[in-house]
């Protein structure tokens, strides 16, 4: 998770293109481009079937790879994430909420950990049963209520397909630092109006965003800066309130996380084959 959190650093600062991504029959199709290296990501949004591909390509178009679709999503999402987290939430954060118990939540959990020193996680869920089976494989304890979760962190990280607020802006403590990378099209949302008008926001792209990111469109608000701002510190001030990482994720880092897969497996001695 470490390496894959430099890997998004890079992701969001190197020289990139990064097109919308666009739903072709059951699945979404994600091209990009990062420093010379091209990427082609198609995933299934059919529900109960997490499947898809990221194909990898050299500069002269040439195919190095191809890598397991979800797998580098749920990565790559909770390594911008647990980015961000490193950026903006306090250096004694210790204790986590994290809300959904799906396919992203455990690289949620290990991305913020691998950041902050958490000594407790908190898991909430759809269902109680879901939170309990969650929080024992991670080692966290199952909540009820996400606004009791909520109220007890430093950090929280929701990742939801919720089409309305998870929990009520009144139960965020000042200082409190929140991943939301659950919505990812205009008619979800996971934060509520109230909580995005009292926190500074960062996104991982203005233009992907103002497209998918429904919990700022329906909101009405524009975030404040840029992961590639914060990252390279010419983002404008950041209040003592609440800050949000509103993520929809964008194919920069799919190509960044599926070449770090590709070295590694190269560097272990796995074998390689296009076909």
């Amino acid at each position: 998770m470490s390496d894959a959190i430099e890997a998004m650093a890079h992701a969001f600062t190197g020289d990139s293109e990064a097109p919308l991504r666009t739903l072709v029959g059951p699945s979404l199709v994600m091209p990009g481009r990062l420093d010379d290296l091209m990427a082609v990501k198609v995933v299934s949004i059919v529900p109960g079937n997490p499947a898809g591909l990221v194909a990898v390509f050299a500069s002269d178009g040439s195919p190095l790879g191809v890598v397991d679709g979800p797998t580098v999503t749920a990565i790559r999402t909770g390594a911008a994430a647990g980015l961000a987290t490193r950026l903006l939430a306090r250096e004694d954060a210790r204790t986590m909420a994290m809300l959904g118990s799906g396919a992203m939540a455990f690289d949620q959990v290990e991305a913020v950990r691998a950041v902050r020193d958490i000594e407790e996680v908190l898991v909430w869920s759809r269902t109680i049963e879901n939170a309990h089976r969650f929080a024992e494989r991670i080692g966290g304890r199952a909540i009820a209520d996400a606004d009791d979760a909520v109220h007890a962190a430093d950090v929280i990280s929701c990742a939801t397909p919720a089409t309305i607020p998870l929990f009520s802006e009144r139960s965020v403590r000042p200082g409190t630092h929140i991943n939301a990378v659950g919505a990812f099209t205009p008619d979800m949302a996971e934060l509520n109006p109230e909580l995005l008008e009292r926190a500074f926001v960062v996104v991982d792209d203005v233009e992907a965003a103002a497209a998918e990111a429904g919990d700022l469109i329906q909101a009405g608000l524009e975030p404040n800066t840029t992961m590639r701002d914060l990252i390279s510190g010419t983002n404008p001030k950041i209040g003592e309130d609440v800050t949000v990482f509103k993520s929809v994720g964008i194919a920069a880092q799919d190509v960044a996380a599926a070449a770090m897969a590709l070295a590694n497996a190269e560097r272990h001695g796995i074998g390689l084959e296009v076909v």
